[in-house]
């Protein structure tokens, strides 16, 4: 058999594992447009921030992909699919599949702005090669703009506050990580991010044309009007699936790459897709959508290659869940954070610099934000996952959940084999 993938971040190389697991034998060829073998796209910011080294962003160390006969192929772009001849065009090569997976993942999405295409120092944040360049320009001397205040722009701006001697934030939402954050703890973590990090936020607001001296953007108008010196620009407010190739194949795409959900077979039947190029299911609320997650990527690669070797892994379901910090501040959430309607409602306790508020659907937990109070992670996370019905429990989660609040069968049967190894 030969498989052939397409990206190499974590959904593509989860994909070859999942192959190898099955078949031991098999033709497995990586490409990927990147000039690396798969690295940790997460570490990115901790690269900029100095904290952390190239080699230690490899998720794997080149001598495991000699060992299980995985030919990783960098620095170059497939440019077309042939589903007829079944064979993948790169560069000057054709490379021939039995079983193909799409792990294309996504691509900086650059809202309209006038005088900015082109500039020499305006970067997106999206992989380890814009971290390098930025990394390079920036020094102590310079005053930085990033659009987009969520969790790509974020983290770029928290990395440039260590560098840079000014770091402005625009973002069109009236609140600061407006994805993985409900109004009020929103709040909170600005505050504590003004303060830790310096970092000075323009909320409700955007930019739209930008001046410039030659190739050089030297500031930013905004939307209301105002003006922002700038010797650097980061676009950082949001990605779009990779589907190009997909579409010039023929494949079923609406936004993303439309799979089957519990296989990752596309459209047609050799071809499969996973991670941040695929439309996923959110099993909380039915919705069909990007979940644009390493820990998504990572199943969705796993199963993709079982099931193109022969296995039977499926996808049991997917949700959104986030782990990160900013300067210290240890934010966790997961599921429905921004449900509302009937049937939903929730909890909150504050406590000091800790946050906990928990999201509940009839008698279902189906979402959590915590701020400083992650040491119960494992065990909400469980119950969204396992759908837990908590007349089933004893006491109250909102304090300090424990298994012993749920008799023997529960915790045997839906509260432990977390498909997501989240420790319980």
């Amino acid at each position: 058999m030969k498989y052939v993938i397409i990206g190499a971040c974590a959904a593509g190389l989860a994909t070859a594992q999942g192959i190898r697991k099955n078949d031991k034998q098999g033709e497995i060829t990586i490409i990927t447009m990147e000039d690396y073998l798969p690295y940790s796209r997460p570490s990115i910011s901790y690269y900029l921030k100095g904290t952390v080294t190239q080699d230690s962003m490899l998720l794997k160390k080149p001598s495991y992909y000699r060992d299980n006969k995985i030919n990783v192929i960098t620095g170059t772009r497939v440019t077309a699919i042939d589903v007829e001849n079944k064979t993948v065009k790169a560069g000057r090569k054709s490379f021939p599949y039995d079983k193909l997976c799409l792990a294309t993942g996504s691509v900086p999405f650059i809202p309209p702005m006038k005088n900015v295409e082109g500039k020499s120092n305006v970067f997106t944040f999206l992989d380890f090669a814009s971290a390098k360049a930025l990394g390079k320009y920036a020094d102590k001397d310079k005053r930085a703009v990033v659009v987009g205040g969520g969790l790509i722009g974020m983290k770029a701006a928290e990395g440039l506050s260590k560098i840079c001697k000014k770091v402005d934030v625009v973002e069109l939402s009236p609140r600061i990580l407006p994805s993985i954050l409900d109004e009020k703890s929103s709040k909170a973590v600005k505050k504590y991010v003004e303060k830790e990090g310096g970092i000075k936020f323009h909320l409700s607001d955007t930019v739209v044309e930008a001046r410039s001296q030659g190739k050089r953007v030297t500031s930013v108008m905004l939307k209301n009007g105002g003006e922002l010196k700038c010797d650097l620009l980061v676009i950082a407010v949001g990605v779009r699936p990779s589907v190009d190739l997909a579409e010039k194949a023929g494949l079923s795409v609406n936004r993303g790459i439309i799979t089957d959900n519990a296989t990752m077979q596309t459209s047609n039947s050799d071809i499969y897709a996973c991670g941040d190029c695929r439309v996923s299911t959110d099993m909380l609320d039915g919705s069909k959508r990007i979940i644009a997650l390493w820990p998504n990527a990572v199943e969705q690669g796993l199963v993709a290659g079982s099931q193109m070797s022969g296995g039977t892994d499926i996808i049991n379901g997917s949700y959104a869940v986030n782990a990160i910090d900013f300067y210290g501040l240890r934010i966790c959430t997961c599921g429905l954070i921004n449900a509302t309607g009937e049937g939903y409602k929730d909890k909150i306790i504050r406590n000091g610099d800790q946050y906990k508020r928990l999201i509940f659907e009839d008698n279902k937990l189906v979402g959590y934000v915590l701020i400083n109070s992650s040491s119960n992670a494992g065990i909400y996370t469980s119950l969204i996952a396992n759908r837990v019905d908590l007349g089933e429990i004893q006491g109250d989660i909102m304090e300090s959940p424990s298994l012993f609040m749920f008799d023997k069968a529960v915790r045997t049967t839906k509260l432990t084999g977390n498909e997501r190894g989240v420790s319980l």
